[in-house]
């Protein structure tokens, strides 16, 4: 069989435009290369992470299984600016039955590299490190994925100064409380899951204490010093697993060290309890920390100003908190809100893009309503009909996703309305799922582009937010 290498130049131009340059990274199980794009306007900063998954095997599909898994958890974080990009992705068959599956993603400087190159982070900036890896994990931890390998190595820095969190690759999401499977990097790993107990989102909070300790320990692992020998760094693990207590490190300020130390405790119980309790342990005494919602940065951010604007005029209720009822002075049918046992809506009457209905309904704490099942869509369409509105964003999109249309929330993708013939694709612009009151067939799904609705009467289009609420038990 050819090598990686000759088989992803065979496969170039890689969607449509980029050419593999050298290779960058190999491993048992990947090999990383620079991208050249063949357009002079692309920023030349991509890489395409190349998997190959061999047939057969003990346990058929597992290999691909797993590398799915990897796709889905950064499809899921797309919207995470302290998660790396995943911008493209592809399934390359292969003769024997197996496949090459190519990841394209930014170029970034990955810590372990600095470190390696003797470059020592001031403390500051290791708190920037902190916060940044810590928004990354809180993310992660709401969508159920414990990403179980957090170390220098898959930590990246944009050319920006801003930490990402990358290699989702043993990431897990699992629908009980506790993981059980022994994986990681043992110099990082949490006693519990070195032990084989259950364990979860604590034991990344753990890896992360570990690097941060190494970080403002002049770049030496907790219990080791440069001098220390393999046999002394190994040692020194063991006995962070045994319960050894770890002197504060050397460099960075009281509440940074504190913070740091807690994070490395060997009990879990004794650990902050999310990732998002480290982040408020990290923000600096005497300032205020203020949120803004993942989706909402940069460019996203000036969608929501603009949206804001646009509808704030006529639709103030629609701004309101969802608990709070509409204005009474707007005109019926401009917003409709209901709730149920597990959800709350809002409808709201604007003919934009789907990308900004996306940003505003994450803005607000939700996002684009999703359909699971029949029940969920005869209660959407009740809204749609209520508020007079015959054509509709909902939350789901096929771009850059091999796998096709994907919930936003991550759900599975498993109920479909879809009108006949649809989805098509036309001209590869249609990545939007839209549903609307089609003649003759009724309230129906289509694909769209993202300015979709702008072929529509605007004063029947429009989206519905969705707040997913735990049922009263």
């Amino acid at each position: 069989m050819e090598s990686v290498e000759q088989r992803l130049r065979s496969y170039a131009p890689l969607w449509g435009r980029w050419q593999p340059g050298r290779r960058i990274y190999q491993s048992s199980s990947c090999a990383v290369f620079l991208l050249e794009s063949q357009r002079l306007d692309e920023p030349q900063a991509s890489v395409v992470k190349v998997i190959t998954v061999p047939a057969g095997g003990d346990e058929p599909g597992e290999g691909l299984d797993r590398v799915l898994d990897e796709i889905h958890a950064m499809e899921q974080l797309r919207d995470c600016g302290n998660v790396v990009t995943l911008y493209d992705d592809a399934f390359c068959p292969l003769p024997d039955g197996g496949c090459d599956v190519l990841i394209r993603m930014e170029r970034l400087t990955c810590l372990s590299d600095l470190l390696r190159e003797g470059e020592v982070l001031p403390p500051e900036e290791v708190r920037r490190l902190a916060c940044d890896v810590a928004s990354a994990l809180a993310a992660a931890h709401r969508a159920g994925i414990v990403h179980r390998d957090v170390k220098p190595a898959n930590i990246y820095r944009t050319a920006q100064g801003v930490y990402q969190l990358g290699d989702f690759s043993v990431a897990r999401q699992s629908p009980r409380p506790f993981l059980e499977t022994m994986i990681g990097t043992v110099a990082y790993m949490a006693p519990e899951v070195a032990r084989g107990d259950g364990y979860d989102g604590r034991a990344d909070v753990y890896s992360l204490g570990v690097v941060l300790y190494q970080l403002l320990n002049d770049n030496c692992l907790p219990l080791s010093d440069a001098d220390a020998s393999q046999a002394q760094r190994e040692a020194a693990v063991r006995r962070r697993w045994d319960g050894s207590r770890l002197p504060p490190p050397p460099h960075g300020d009281r509440a940074l060290r504190r913070a740091v130390l807690r994070c490395c405790a060997p009990d879990p119980a004794r650990r902050f309890p999310s990732a998002d309790a480290l982040l408020d342990a990290l923000h600096p005494p005497g300032a205020d920390r203020f949120w803004v919602p993942a989706a909402v940065t940069g460019w996203s951010f000036a969608v929501v100003a603009a949206l804001a604007l646009v509808l704030l005029p006529s639709y103030q209720g629609v701004l309101a908190p969802a608990d709070e009822p509409p204005a009474a002075a707007l005109p019926s049918g401009d917003t409709l809100e209901q709730s149920d046992a597990t959800h709350r809506y809002t409808v709201v009457r604007a003919a934009v893009t789907w990308e900004e209905a996306n940003v505003y309904c994450t803005s607000r704490g939700g996002h684009l309503a999703t359909i699971l099942d029949q029940e969920q869509f005869d209660a959407v369409v009740a809204m749609l009909e209520e508020a007079g509105i015959e054509n509709a964003w909902l939350g789901a999109s096929d771009l850059n996703s091999s796998g096709g249309y994907q919930w936003v929330t991550g759900e599975r993708f498993d109920f479909a309305a879809w009108a006949i013939g649809e989805p098509n694709r036309t001209n590869g612009e249609e990545h939007y799922l839209m549903m609307y009151n089609k003649d003759g067939q009724g309230w129906v799904w289509n694909d769209s582009r993202l300015d979709g609705l702008t072929m529509f009467d605007p004063d029947a289009c429009g989206f519905i937010c969705q707040w997913d609420e735990a049922a009263d038990e």
